[in-house]
């Protein structure tokens, strides 16, 4: 099973530097997607907790908010309140493969970081420097701009009082040790980037997500904890089982007709109560006020519903819901809660955002409106860019220069709680839209009748932006084909050309996968219209030999290096090449496991064959892999496309 590993963070430096310069993108994501907000611009900038945050938008905690270049791409995007992946003291967990499906709605079975903690805490403090260093070299510096983390904790009290969770929100205070650490790592070459003042204190707030089951008691014990020991402000999570079962199932067949779903029944008893909730804000806003810090409930968690799809692998009984119904849901929930704990309490949201009900969730007071699902579909993190001008149009639309002036304008009453009054409008027009309806999210993306394979593809740019770890990239190739003669070597080392099979590449831009960011989540699969996947078919390159070694036995390669020799290792169906180019003596260098072959550079013919080991018979050297080797090799290295490979050795 991949795993994720955390990118060297002076190659991701190198990156953010080379490849806007190089091809106006950023990670993949192109410059035309990017929010740079300009003076004189709509006042998108909201209050969290005591401090402003340069729009209402961001990530949830999931998979876009895990590793250090997910930040930068969601800041890039025009995120500015980040809410990061949950932590947990389990920090080994065994995730199934492929674990997001959001071909319509949306399922997944992740629930937590699939980086070790201390992991985790480098990627975020890594990630922050990031988006320092893309602010001030984008002049990006006003309130508009203002960026906040907020850390998201799990699951149960045991855990989080634990010393691992305990050093995680320590560090994430006081992160200088480690901002010291990964600034010494900056290359020299980017002196500015070297001299900045980064943040060393990340957070002062966390969002409790409680896991499905969680006991009333155990929840406000965390917040007390949260509140009263560690100085936090804290807004916790609330299920959507809350509505109770009657309401609940109403809303997701008789009003949306999503009639395949099911919600197991003890997700109806085994957690958070509305009225239990209810309480449990009351108390704990009453204790934050008397701390000097924040309070605030988040709608919502996902919605656990029987797996009833093949998608994942067999043993999940369970799936997690997102998207268009849970939207409707969550929209509900939040409206009747706040009518239950009146207008002082501060409100979150997460379920089903898009670029159409973005600008509505803000007109209803929450802060932030995060986003998922949404950003696993084509286009990927761009999404962000689009909510943000559907929310310019909605204030424009209603001349509010802010967005307090849009809340009180949207209902057109002008009520003393216009944030509650919007609520209740917005979750009525959920309702009431037939595109959350199962009717209109019952299509999967189209498939052509092609199969992926190493080279050539239909290039269509779908797999690089719905990647959330950017793990998906593109490289040149120049257009080839030719008929292969292998090379067939007898014992006593005598050589014979014999037919192979035909090497052909039709496009001049290839895809290959950046495997130590791939998680094989599925979601490139999902979307790509020819079958196989690209994190499957597509040459997956590694970082290092430890991480090439480490996934044995899945093919990939590992560039080693640049110059003066372009060297590759690969792994094809378990058996391992090598391919180098010797460019001052015009010749390439191919070894399989039982000969060592070297070939001019110009015209490829034969100069030298070594036996590496005795043959029992005559062995076979198929050159179209030798072929393969080199246009991989050439393509990754080629810096008119900068991606992972080639910007880290940018950064040597």
């Amino acid at each position: 099973m991949a795993e994720l590993i955390p990118a060297p963070f002076e190659d991701l430096v190198a990156q953010l530097y080379a490849e806007p310069a190089a091809q106006d993108s950023l990670f993949g994501l192109p410059r035309k997607n990017w929010h740079l907000p300009k003076a004189g611009e709509l006042d998108l900038s909201v209050p969290f907790h005591g401090r402003r945050a340069g729009n209402p938008s961001g990530p949830a905690a999931g998979p876009h908010t895990q590793m250090a270049q997910n930040l930068l791409l969601s800041y890039a995007a025009g995120g500015r309140v980040m809410e990061l992946k949950t932590v947990q003291v389990n920090d080994r967990l065994v995730i199934g493969r492929p674990c997001i499906d959001a071909n319509n709605v949306g399922y997944n079975i992740e629930w937590s970081q699939e980086l070790l903690v201390d992991q985790s805490l480098r990627e975020y403090v890594a990630g922050s420097m990031l988006i320092e260093m893309f602010r001030h070299g984008h002049n990006l510096l006003g309130d508009g701009t203002q960026v906040i983390y907020d850390m998201s904790i799990g699951y149960d009290l045991a855990g989080i009082r634990g010393e691992k969770v305990q050093r995680f929100i320590d560090s994430m205070r006081d992160a200088s040790k480690i901002v010291d650490d990964l600034r010494s790592r900056i290359p020299r070459q980017f002196t500015a980037a070297r001299q900045l003042d980064y943040p060393a204190s990340l957070s002062q707030s966390v969002t409790l997500s409680t896991f499905h089951g969680c006991p009333a008691n155990e929840i406000e014990r965390i917040c007390e904890f949260f509140i009263a020991e560690k100085d936090l402000d804290v807004i916790v999570k609330m299920n959507p089982p809350m509505l109770g079962p009657e309401r609940l199932e109403h809303l997701l067949y008789d009003v949306l007709g999503y009639t395949e779903l099911k919600v197991p029944p003890h997700a109806f008893t085994s957690g958070l109560q509305f009225g239990e909730a209810v309480q449990l804000v009351d108390r704990l806003s009453r204790l934050a006020q008397s701390r000097g810090r924040h309070f605030g409930c988040k709608f919502s968690n996902t919605l656990e519903v029987v797996n009833h799809r093949q998608f994942f692998p067999s043993g999940n009984a369970v799936q997690y819901l997102s998207g268009q119904p849970l939207h409707v849901i969550t929209m509900t929930l939040a409206d009747l809660f706040r009518r239950a704990v009146g207008p002082r309490v501060h409100f979150s949201f997460s379920a089903g955002i898009d670029r159409h009900n973005f600008p509505l969730a803000v007109a209803c007071g929450f802060v932030p409106v995060t986003v998922c699902t949404d950003l696993l579909r084509p286009g990927g993190y761009g999404r962000l860019s689009g909510q943000l001008r559907s929310l310019g149009n909605a204030m424009n639309a209603l001349g509010a220069g802010n967005v307090n002036d849009y809340i009180r304008a949207f209902s057109g009453e002008k009520p003393a709680d216009a944030a509650g009054r919007n609520t209740e409008i917005v979750a009525q027009r959920a309702r009431d839209d037939p595109r959350y309806r199962a009717p209109q999210n019952r299509k999967v993306p189209l498939r052509v009748d092609s199969h992926l394979s190493t080279f050539d593809c239909l290039t269509c740019d779908k797999c690089i932006p719905v990647c959330p770890n950017a793990a998906n990239f593109i490289y040149p190739t120049p257009k080839t084909a030719f008929d292969c003669q292998d090379l067939l070597i007898d014992p006593s080392g005598q050589t014979e050309l014999v037919p192979g099979r035909r090497f052909e590449i039709t496009r001049p831009t290839q895809i290959a996968n950046y495997a130590d960011f791939c998680n094989e989540c599925g979601n490139c699969d999902t979307f790509c219209p020819e079958y196989g996947g690209p994190y499957i078919k597509k040459p997956a390159f590694y970082a290092s030999m430890e991480s090439f070694h480490r996934a044995v036995p899945r093919d990939g390669f590992v560039v080693l290096a640049r110059d003066p020799r372009p060297t590759m290792l690969g792994r094809i169906q378990g058996t391992e090449y090598s391919l180098a180019h010797h460019p001052s003596q015009n010749v390439y260098v191919f070894r399989d496991p039982a000969v060592e072959l070297t070939l001019a550079a110009a015209d490829h013919a034969l100069i030298s064959a070594r036996l590496l080991q005795p043959l029992a018979s005559s062995h076979r050297v198929d050159t179209w892999i030798y072929h393969a080797f080199r246009h991989l090799l050439h393509g990754v290295l080629d810096t008119r496309r900068i991606n992972q490979i080639n910007a880290a050795f940018a950064s040597r």
